[in-house]
């Protein structure tokens, strides 16, 4: 590692109401969250200097999530708790971390690594309609597009086509009191990353019920690397849980 690098991991969720908040706005908090907590923080070289800070892969508008990460690069050390402390002290609850620790300077970038996501949507009808289909019927519209093997839609102006059979990994659905959850397991693709809200609409429409009548309620539960034999590799360890609200 440089003399003067020093790569602090934080893992923090995207909670509650901030679920809405567009990638570039999380990126923009998370930006001044570091520069409150007076951390020394590395900039980038160049005629515009910005804060030395990656980021795992973006998360869609409304989905929440359990496990987010950023790598921020520091120009000394800060004893782990104590950055954990400031940052926790200068981020609002919603975007809190949970955990930090130093990672060597030679890891992957989190984006590069981490490929692999678990996901849980919770799908339940809008108020004063009812839901028209059970997790039984979710899980067979959704094996058909799968056995379809390949998922195009528009976003924006712009024809997406996302191959099922590299970027889902698995799923299954619940019955539950507030509606019908959808688990689903995924994979980054070769340039292109399954949207699990796109899956939960496309089944939708597989089955005819109306997407205008069904709110979809996504959640990023974790994020993994995939080692050479398959085998799931964390970004930090899961019981590593600082003090603190987070």
């Amino acid at each position: 590692m440089p003399a003067d690098r020093f790569r602090l991991r934080v893992r923090y969720g995207k909670r509650d109401r901030l679920r809405y908040l567009g990638h570039l706005e999380v990126l923009s908090t998370i930006d001044r969250c570091v520069r409150r907590a007076h951390l020394p923080f590395a900039v980038s070289e160049g005629f515009t200097p910005r804060m030395r800070i990656n980021f795992t892969s973006a998360l869609p508008v409304a989905c929440a999530s359990a496990e987010e990460y950023y790598d921020l690069l520091l120009t000394s050390p800060v004893p782990v708790q104590e950055a954990y402390e400031r940052l926790l002290a200068a981020t609002p609850p919603d975007l809190a971390p949970d955990a930090a620790a130093y990672v060597a300077w030679e890891d992957p970038a989190l984006e590069a690594f981490l490929t692999r996501s678990d996901w849980s949507l919770l799908l339940r009808p809008v108020a004063g309609k009812r839901l028209g289909f059970d997790a039984d019927g979710l899980a067979e519209a959704v094996a058909r597009l799968a056995d379809a093997g390949t998922l195009t839609y528009l976003r924006g102006r712009k024809e997406k086509r996302i191959d099922l059979s590299a970027t889902l990994v698995g799923f299954g659905a619940t019955d539950g009191a507030e509606g019908v959850t959808l688990a689903l397991s995924t994979r980054n693709g070769e340039g292109a990353s399954l949207r699990p809200d796109v899956l939960a609409r496309r089944a939708l429409e597989t089955l005819e019920v109306p997407v205008a009548d069904v709110v979809v309620l996504p959640e990023r539960l974790a994020q993994f690397g995939e080692g050479p034999d398959g085998e799931l590799l964390r970004a930090l360890p899961p019981e590593l849980r600082m003090g603190g609200r987070g």
